[in-house]
């Protein structure tokens, strides 16, 4: 009988992966246009190599059925300043409703720098991480991952935020609701205008399990927040989390993780499901038990990452 042994991926440098550097991995997405609308969820039915002028050279131009353009910025290794600062520069020019920034590590400032262009309004911006490895046998592939887009989490249209407020005395009473059920979990109780209530303290100050309430969705997040004197050390408990990405992400499956920064050492890292304060009261019963579930899968899921940091 003939054995198989199946070994682990090993994680390698994209340059092992793509041994032409960026330029072959722009190739590749220029001849997969397929590729950032799968990643993305957006129409492109264009993606090509772009200049805007002799001074500068746009990596990928993206192009929806409505002519509405996107430019996409690649490079292998650490996200840098220079990267941001051309893909900003090259959206700015082209005047572009859409931004990507590809890069294969990213550091938990950069994400700070994305999530806070994206609630400017100015432009939605993605960030995109890609992974290399190699198998046992040789054989190397890539992963895409989206770290950050412009989410429904994050409200920065004034109409929007009127609208919230408007509703917050409904949000109000669908915090109280879960709270007075028996199967839900102790919470603090909720408060006028607030979109989340805490849910659970960690052993890590600053990082609380949260429950979400928008009118559409509810959702379980982590919360960490950071005051002027520790936002290094909540850079640093969410760069370590962005790191165990690929397992954490894993075992919340086929529940997608949102990776949001609010700027100034503030982030969450949550989960998003169907139903919210909007919704008939009739139907808050079932929505909140799903919720009650998908929190303890979130409290699982993390518990012996934040334990580990919590002990270093």
């Amino acid at each position: 009988m003939t054995q198989q042994v199946i070994g682990r991926p090993l994680r390698v440098s994209a340059r092992e992966v793509w041994r032409g550097g960026s330029q072959e991995l722009i190739d590749w997405f220029a001849n997969h246009p397929s590729a950032l609308n799968d990643l993305l969820d957006l129409p492109f039915v264009s993606v090509q190599r772009g200049r805007v002028n002799s001074s500068y050279a746009v990596d990928l131009i993206a192009e929806d059925a409505e002519g509405r353009l996107a430019v996409v910025e690649v490079g292998l290794g650490r996200s840098g300043n220079a990267g941001l600062g051309r893909l900003i520069t090259y959206a700015s020019v082209l005047q572009a409703g859409t931004a990507v920034w590809i890069v294969e590590d990213v550091t938990a400032e950069h994400v700070e720098a994305v999530g806070w262009l994206n609630r400017s309004g100015i432009a939605n911006l993605y960030l995109v991480q890609v992974q290399c490895f190699k198998g046992s046998d040789g054989t190397a592939t890539h992963l895409l991952t989206r770290i950050l887009g412009p989410s429904k989490l994050v409200r920065s249209a004034e109409s929007e935020r009127r609208s919230l407020m408007d509703h917050s005395e409904l949000r109000l009473a669908f915090f109280d609701h879960l709270g007075s059920q028996s199967y839900a979990p102790v919470m603090v109780p909720g408060t006028k205008g607030a979109t989340s209530v805490i849910h659970r303290l960690t052993r890590l100050p600053g990082v609380t399990y949260n429950f979400l309430a928008e009118p559409n969705e509810c959702g379980a997040e982590i919360r960490i927040a950071g005051t002027r004197d520790r936002r290094g050390e909540a850079n640093r408990i969410f760069q370590t989390l962005l790191e165990r990405r690929s397992e954490l992400e894993t075992g919340l499956a086929p529940d997608v993780l949102l990776w949001e920064s609010f700027g100034s050492g503030h982030f969450r890292i949550a989960v998003m499901m169907p139903g919210g304060y909007a919704s008939a009261d009739g139907d808050w019963d079932e929505i909140q038990l799903q919720l009650v579930e998908l929190m303890r899968r979130m409290r699982v899921n993390f518990k012996k990452h934040l334990h580990s940091l919590a002990n270093q």
